[in-house]
Protein backbone atom coordinates (compact mmCIF):
# COMPACT_ATOMS: atom_id res chain seq x y z
CA UNK A 1 0.00 0.00 0.00
CA UNK A 2 2.72 2.44 0.91
CA UNK A 3 4.42 1.77 -2.00
CA UNK A 4 1.21 2.91 -4.40
CA UNK A 5 0.85 5.89 -2.64
CA UNK A 6 4.43 6.55 -3.45
CA UNK A 7 4.34 6.13 -6.60
CA UNK A 8 1.24 8.05 -6.77
CA UNK A 9 2.45 10.90 -4.84
CA UNK A 10 5.80 10.65 -7.36
CA UNK A 11 3.92 10.85 -10.09
CA UNK A 12 1.85 13.86 -9.32
CA UNK A 13 4.64 15.61 -8.13
CA UNK A 14 6.33 14.64 -11.88
CA UNK A 15 2.68 16.18 -13.46
CA UNK A 16 2.66 18.85 -11.50
CA UNK A 17 6.58 20.99 -11.42
CA UNK A 18 4.90 24.10 -9.31
CA UNK A 19 3.88 21.98 -6.71
CA UNK A 20 7.18 19.60 -7.10
CA UNK A 21 9.31 22.70 -7.14
CA UNK A 22 7.56 24.05 -3.87
CA UNK A 23 8.36 20.66 -1.85
CA UNK A 24 12.02 20.79 -3.03
CA UNK A 25 12.51 24.40 -1.83
CA UNK A 26 11.87 23.26 1.50
CA UNK A 27 15.43 21.64 1.60
CA UNK A 28 17.24 22.74 4.45
CA UNK A 29 14.48 24.44 6.46
CA UNK A 30 13.77 22.99 9.85
CA UNK A 31 10.94 21.24 11.20
CA UNK A 32 8.89 24.33 12.26
CA UNK A 33 9.90 26.37 8.87
CA UNK A 34 8.37 23.22 7.12
CA UNK A 35 5.44 22.60 8.70
CA UNK A 36 4.38 26.40 8.64
CA UNK A 37 5.49 26.82 5.16
CA UNK A 38 3.32 23.48 3.57
CA UNK A 39 0.10 24.59 6.05
CA UNK A 40 0.32 28.05 4.40
CA UNK A 41 0.78 26.90 0.88
CA UNK A 42 -1.84 24.27 1.43
CA UNK A 43 -4.33 27.07 2.69
CA UNK A 44 -3.38 28.85 -0.57
CA UNK A 45 -3.52 25.80 -2.86
CA UNK A 46 -6.99 24.05 -2.06
CA UNK A 47 -7.02 21.94 -4.87
CA UNK A 48 -3.58 20.73 -4.75
CA UNK A 49 -4.38 20.26 -1.23
CA UNK A 50 -7.14 17.93 -2.03
CA UNK A 51 -5.66 16.10 -5.04
CA UNK A 52 -2.68 14.76 -2.29
CA UNK A 53 -4.84 14.02 0.56
CA UNK A 54 -6.82 11.80 -1.46
CA UNK A 55 -3.16 10.15 -2.93
CA UNK A 56 -2.76 9.82 1.10
CA UNK A 57 -5.73 8.70 1.62
CA UNK A 58 -5.20 5.33 1.96
CA UNK A 59 -2.73 5.25 4.69
CA UNK A 60 -4.50 7.50 6.93
CA UNK A 61 -7.44 4.60 6.86
CA UNK A 62 -5.10 1.94 7.26
CA UNK A 63 -3.61 3.23 10.25
CA UNK A 64 -7.01 4.58 11.73
CA UNK A 65 -7.92 0.92 11.55
CA UNK A 66 -4.59 -0.14 13.09
CA UNK A 67 -5.15 2.34 15.98
CA UNK A 68 -2.75 5.06 15.03
CA UNK A 69 -4.77 8.07 14.96
CA UNK A 70 -1.39 10.08 15.33
CA UNK A 71 0.74 9.01 13.12
CA UNK A 72 3.91 7.97 15.70
CA UNK A 73 3.42 4.35 14.41
CA UNK A 74 2.08 3.00 17.62
CA UNK A 75 -1.69 2.16 18.08
CA UNK A 76 -2.94 4.40 20.43
CA UNK A 77 -6.67 2.89 21.12
CA UNK A 78 -7.54 -0.51 22.41
CA UNK A 79 -9.66 -2.74 20.77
Amino acid sequence: MAAGVSKATSDYLFSHPDVNYFFTSLEGKNRDEVRADVDTYMNNNPIVKGELSGIRQPLVDIKNRCGDTNGDGIADTTP
